[in-house]
């Protein structure tokens, strides 16, 4: 009977290591690096240097049968893309995986087993007519935030609020992926205290003394950032006085700023224009309503303005479930029509024109909401 049991025992412990193995997740993180050295040779061996290549990073993927690194790289070459996908191809047909290339993203995709392991989005040399800024504001509540904006493949500026549970580690992700990000800083609304900016924020009774160690703390906080712009602050970006405080330490810093225009009465650009600061004001909301149908409306909005006038910036936030399913429906749109998406920074040190003479008569989106 002992025995028996004994048998039984050793089945049962067989059978679990056996499921166990079969259900455990495929590491396919060797088969992702292998890959991308494949393909970097493959463009190197084309005269595609790392001067070719503006966007490069490395997003952690799991699946309940995979886990793997997906990379993205977006390139510049006037190079023929026909030519490069078919020398990747025969490159990578060692490996067993598949190679495909979507007309409408310009990007190739490598997989396997429906894992994508790499991304390659193809950018022409020649500069775009118009331009697309995004900012995604709100970060820091959640550790697996970052996922599905990194994997659209588009620049973008990314905003932290200080001190929340995960900002630092948000911080540290993004400089790690090589990706811009501002101080997210929290400002008093109109209706404070019913209505509450949340922590680290500066508020119009602070004397301007206990306004620069809030900020200072904050930049601290997200370290990192090339520049700031405002969480709520309707009642403080009204105020010019508070704003030239708050925007001396924005100067010191050496940082841009850019307002998020929460109230159609705000100051805040204007007045860190005057002061010399490097400064860009939001025009779109683009995810007052997190439902498909109103952020695709919005978006159609962003590329009125930006067909208007030349450039646009739009605000959205992360926390919004539908936002990054409705950037990548509107991607080959924008990209068919000569827009090209780039950060703060990028828009900021490519444009020569003075910035508030080239924004002076544009056509304002007044803002929704009152914070």
């Amino acid at each position: 009977m002992k025995r028996f049991w004994r048998i039984l025992i050793i089945v049962f412990i067989t059978v679990a290591v056996v499921f166990y193995l079969h259900t455990k997740p495929k590491n396919l993180y060797k088969l992702s690096n292998k890959v991308d050295i494949k393909i970097n040779s493959v463009l190197t061996s084309l005269g595609i240097g790392d001067e070719n290549i503006i966007r490069h990073l490395r997003v952690e993927k799991k699946s309940e049968t995979a886990k793997w690194i997906e990379v993205i790289k977006t390139i510049k070459t006037e190079e023929k893309i026909p030519d490069i996908i078919t020398e990747i191809k025969a490159k990578l047909k060692e490996y067993g995986v598949l190679v495909e290339f979507d007309k409408n993203y310009n990007v190739l995709l490598v997989s396997k087993n429906g894992s994508i392991l790499n991304k390659v989005f193809f950018s022409s040399l020649k500069p775009a007519k118009f331009k697309a800024i995004i900012i995604i504001d709100d970060l820091g509540y959640r550790k697996d935030e970052l996922t599905d904006f990194l994997a659209l493949g588009i620049p973008l500026t990314y905003a932290i609020l200080p001190f929340e549970k995960n900002s630092s580690y948000i911080a540290g992700e993004l400089k790690k992926n090589n990706q811009e990000y501002f101080l997210h800083q929290p400002m008093e609304p109109e209706g404070y205290p019913k209505v509450n900016p949340g922590k680290a924020a500066i508020l119009l009774d602070m004397p301007k003394e206990k306004i620069e160690k809030m900020v200072l703390k904050n930049l601290r906080n997200v370290d990192g950032v090339i520049g700031v712009n405002n969480h709520m602050g309707s009642a403080f970006t009204k105020n010019e006085k508070k704003m030239k405080e708050f925007l001396n330490i924005v100067k010191q810093k050496n940082i841009i700023f850019v307002d998020s225009y929460t109230s159609h009465k705000s100051v805040a650009y204007k007045t860190a224009i005057s002061m010399g600061i490097p400064a860009l004001q939001n025009e779109v909301f683009l995810d007052n309503e997190d439902n498909l149908e109103y952020i695709l409306k919005q978006l159609s909005l962003f590329k009125k303005l930006i067909k208007r006038n030349g450039n646009c910036v739009a605000i959205g936030h992360i926390q919004k479930k539908y936002l990054p399913e409705a950037l990548s429906k509107i991607i080959p749109e924008f990209q068919k029509e000569d827009i090209e998406f780039l950060t703060v920074s990028e828009y900021i040190k490519n444009e020569p024109a003075d910035l508030q003479a080239k924004n002076k008569s544009r056509t304002r989106v007044k803002p929704i909401g009152r914070y």
